[in-house]
């Protein structure tokens, strides 16, 4: 299957990693590489799993990228079915004791799957220490979000569970790392989950070779006017923190890393036969 692109929806992903600690963990959905390198995945075996390499973070066997070391799972295949594998975790950390929080994100369409309102409902019944992020990206697949969705803010669901609900600009990464670390804290300090909705737009296609013919290429670029890297870079100009030679070399450094994973995992042996039955449970 293609990767599904992060592109547009960056500041969430970093606001909320942000505001995570070591130990923490963090259940990406679809578009996970945003949250997978928020928290310092290497980005080399990134790649090698995309190249089916042996050196990838899952031995070149799943682009669900995994680091357990940085608190990263996988995103899976099944819209919103990680959500209960998040809650669960959330749930071992109370047993156990451990301060600990999980942060789950899935989109504005999974927030309608079954799994979502049973794990949400069971998590403000036990208090758990987990903050459930939607990224409303305006697009399940090709639906249009106010096809399927009759409120206006996913957030507002929360009341139905007795929990906290907030909506943040999720363009605006400052402000998403502001809401998300209240609701890391509250869930450190036993009050429970909160639901948040990040809202932002999807600015790359569903999968790499999706044609969008459901959308047009000029609403598509009404929005990347509003691109949450461009903004983070004129704020940061305008207050004279950075200039746009400071913005040039971080660009160049990042392209400069992006090819020297497109490197290794070029040059990174395959999978022996044997790597494809490990990992395999049943």
């Amino acid at each position: 299957m293609p990767p599904s692109l992060a592109t547009g929806q960056e500041a969430v992903y970093v606001g909320a990693c942000l505001a995570l600690e070591d130990g923490d963990f963090v259940f990406p959905a679809y578009r996970g590489s945003g949250a997978q390198i928020a928290r310092g995945m290497d980005i080399g075996k990134m790649m090698a799993d995309i190249y089916c390499r042996s050196t990838g973070s899952t031995g070149g066997k799943s682009i669900h990228f995994t680091d357990l070391d940085k608190g990263v799972i996988g995103e899976g295949g099944l819209i919103g079915g990680h959500i209960p594998q998040a809650t669960g975790m959330a749930l071992a950390f109370q047993m156990k004791k451990l301060d600990r929080v999980v942060i789950c994100m899935f989109g504005d369409g999974a927030s309608n799957q079954g799994g979502f309102h049973e794990s949400v409902n069971l998590a403000s019944i036990w208090r758990l220490p987990i903050v459930y992020l939607c990224e409303a990206n305006q697009w399940a697949i090709s639906l249009r979000t106010r096809s399927f969705l009759n409120v206006d803010d996913v957030s507002s669901r929360a009341v139905g569970y007795g929990i906290h609900g907030v909506s943040v600009d999720g363009n605006d990464v400052c402000a998403v790392y502001q809401v998300v670390s209240e609701a890391v804290g509250r869930a450190r300090r036993n009050e429970g989950p909160t639901l948040v909705e990040a809202k932002t737009y999807r600015l790359a296609a569903h999968l790499v070779d999706d044609p969008q013919h459901y959308r047009s290429q000029q609403e598509i670029a009404q929005h990347w006017e509003d691109c949450p890297i461009k903004r983070l870079a004129s704020e940061l100009m305008a207050d004279e923190i950075l200039s746009d030679e400071g913005i040039a070399n971080i660009d160049a450094e990042a392209a400069k890393q992006v090819q020297e994973a497109v490197e290794f995992a070029r040059n990174s042996a395959p999978p022996t036969v044997e790597e494809a039955f490990r990992d395999v449970f049943a």
